[in-house]
């Protein structure tokens, strides 16, 4: 028998991946890839996505937008509400609710879970359980990664998993994460969860190097494993691809590049290799012109608007903004509507009045940028949508909940007023000190508050540092000021007020003062006829008679049911602080002074509360916007909002 038959051997493709997420041993095929892609990197251009001018090369893209969150402070409810994000409703392919995946909450990896020292929660659920491991951990991170070719992998979750495994090997150490894939976005993504802790129990640091560049080649080689390497018939039917495209494009980048005073001028010869994508461009152009955002001057030469780019920009927004009110409408069983400028809403508009309404969609236009729409269905049954980029309001917003848009304030602040009043008298100078040793009540806190605020205009320019440390105001400060404060507000998104956390659905059966009881003692169910509020203020009514209140002959709810109504809620609520701190309740009543130790807050159907404890009982306090801003800096202080005044000392640790 011959050597060869003694030693032949089959060869047969495998899976490239593991579904199981353990390590596995790099191929000397693979390596040699690698090898391969590492030395074609040198040619890429950073991060652009568009093909090298030298190389023609193009490949698979992934981008990856990573951040550190610290756990103190509020830090670990921030994260908890993360968690709920990455899992609401309407996210994964179906429309509904995404589904975690990873080691920190399948079961299957309950030998690694031993190995890694963590303690099973099993009265919690596993999301939960991670959540709670996590609790007394320095920081964590948070990853979202997103393949352009991600529609075209065959699983989403192995990538993710694949990914990490790599990461536990360039780490070397093993991690506790969990994932949620997302498609609610025109590109499906992944938001990845890593818990901040090595499996040795020592504080886990990733490199900002690793983080930056390393971890988002480390994603494109897997795709690119896959799927194998982009030809350059399909890199550049991609690109073309965008030539129609109503929103902003890669293209659209390399114009804004060779833009200069408002002009773009391609009658010189292209680069070598990239006739084709000088065509591309021109043919984009002739796009922009029929859209109103270009004008041919002569053969290679254009005239395009100098916010072109953010004019296409917005128009991918409200073109996906327009697809989630048809989807309302359709859940509602609704026809479709047309969808005009009335339907938004602009904090900036000088007619601007808050308007109310329940939350009918929400999301981002691309989760690797901060900011999305909210979406609502007012009291009178009209969609609104508009921006909004608050992510701790953001991240915990759900669909049923009741919000008001709120429009920018206008003119200038109060504390501007001070300033103007105090240099009118005083030869148009404003002083610190003098205001501190003249004024009755004025602080040095308060007078510093004004030089902060000086401090802030004078930065661009409005006022004027003189060499003792003394302001100059000009007699049109207030304008100026106001001027500021609108050039300001035209850069921030919508202010969101939330009503309640609970949804309209859970009002209607709530035991306590709702946002809806307060409503019905206002006006009566008649008042929205034929529309969803209506019928909750009906279903309200009718919990209500059940629980034996009494309406006026008008139909109106009377205000005395309100206070019955919250007294109720507290006193379920105390019942069950009461058995975890072993002290009795003592209900706030007509006192207008607190005195204790701040332990936590609590959402109730009422409202939002803060848990005071005191020597021998503890109360019940409501919350109020100032308490955000003290308790969020300060362990102690004396906190006045609504009349109501609390010498209050946090609770170390929170």
């Amino acid at each position: 028998m011959s050597k060869w038959e003694d030693n032949k051997f089959e060869v047969s493709l495998g899976r490239l991946r593991s579904p199981s997420g353990s390590r596995r041993t790099v191929g000397f095929f693979e390596q040699v890839s690698r090898g391969a892609k590492a030395k074609r990197r040198a040619g890429r251009t950073s991060g652009s996505g568009r093909p090298s001018a030298k190389t023609m090369t193009f490949y698979r893209r992934v981008v990856v937008k990573a951040s550190i969150k610290k756990m103190s402070g509020r830090g670990f409810g921030s994260f908890k509400q993360h968690l709920n994000y990455i899992q609401r409703d309407g996210t994964n392919e179906k429309g509904d609710r995404a589904e975690a995946y990873g080691r920190g909450v399948d079961s299957l990896e309950s030998d690694l879970t031993d190995e890694l020292n963590l303690e099973t929660e099993k009265e919690l659920s596993p999301i939960q359980g991670f959540a709670e491991r996590c609790k007394d951990d320095r920081h964590h991170f948070r990853f979202i990664v997103a393949p352009e070719d991600s529609s075209e992998l065959i699983s989403l979750a192995e990538f993710t998993q694949d990914l990490v495994t790599q990461m536990e090997t360039d780490l070397d150490t093993k991690l506790d994460w969990v994932a949620a894939n997302h498609y609610d976005t025109g590109q499906p993504h992944t938001h990845l969860v890593i818990r901040g802790v090595r499996d040795n129990g020592k504080d886990l640091v990733i490199p900002r190097q690793y983080i930056s560049q390393t971890l988002r080649q480390r994603a494109e080689d897997l795709v690119e494993i896959e799927l194998g390497p982009v030809t350059q018939i399909e890199g550049r039917v991609r690109i073309a691809h965008q030539i129609n495209a109503r929103r902003y494009t890669g293209i659209d980048k390399s114009l804004s590049d060779a833009l200069e005073k408002c002009e773009i001028n391609l009658s010189g010869p292209a680069p070598k290799g990239r006739v084709w994508y000088r065509q591309l461009q021109v043919k984009r152009l002739q796009k922009l012109s029929q859209m109103g955002l270009a004008e041919k001057l002569t053969s290679g030469r254009w005239k395009v608007e100098p916010d072109f780019t953010q004019t296409l920009k917005d128009m991918g927004e409200r073109r996906d903004i327009i697809k989630a009110i048809h989807r309302s409408l359709k859940d509602d069983g609704l026809a479709r509507r047309f969808v005009s400028s009335r339907n938004r809403f602009d904090p900036n508009r000088l007619t601007a009045q808050p308007v109310t309404g329940v939350v009918k969609q929400f999301g981002r236009h691309d989760d690797t940028h901060d900011g999305g729409y909210v979406i609502i269905q007012t009291l009178q049954g009209e969609h609104i949508h508009t921006k909004a980029s608050e992510t701790e309001i953001f991240e915990t917003l759900a669909k049923g909940q009741v919000v008001t848009f709120e429009p920018h304030p206008k003119g200038p602040r109060k504390i501007d007023h001070s300033i103007a009043d105090f240099a009118k008298s005083h030869s148009g100078v404003y002083s610190k000190v003098h205001h501190v040793t003249e004024g009755s009540n004025v602080s040095p806190a308060y007078a510093q508050a004004h030089v902060r605020r000086l401090e802030a205009l004078r930065r661009k320019n409005l006022v004027v540092r003189l060499q003792d440390g003394t302001w100059r105001i000009p007699q049109n400060y207030l304008e100026r000021a106001s001027n500021y404060e609108s050039e300001k507000a035209m850069r921030m998104p919508t202010s969101i007020d939330r009503m309640s956390i609970q949804t309209i659905t859970q009002m209607e059966q709530a035991r306590g003062a709702t946002w809806l009881d307060r409503k019905l003692s206002e006006t009566t169910a008649d008042t929205f006829a034929g529309t969803n509020m209506q019928r909750s203020m009906i279903n309200r009514q009718a919990t209500l008679k059940k629980m034996g209140f009494e309406f006026l002959k008008d139909g109106r709810l009377p205000k005395a049911a309100l206070e019955k109504l919250q007294d109720m809620d507290l006193r379920d609520a105390a019942r069950k602080l009461s058995e975890v701190n072993g002290k009795p309740y003592s209900a706030l009543g007509s006192s207008r002074s607190v005195q204790g130790i701040y332990q936590k807050s609590i959402h109730r159907p009422s409202g939002k509360f803060a848990v005071i404890e005191r020597a021998k009982d503890f109360t019940l306090v409501p919350w109020r916007s100032v308490m955000d801003r003290n308790l969020g800096k300060s362990l102690s202080g004396r906190i006045s909002a609504g009349g109501i005044s609390w010498d209050v000392t946090k609770q170390r640790g929170l």
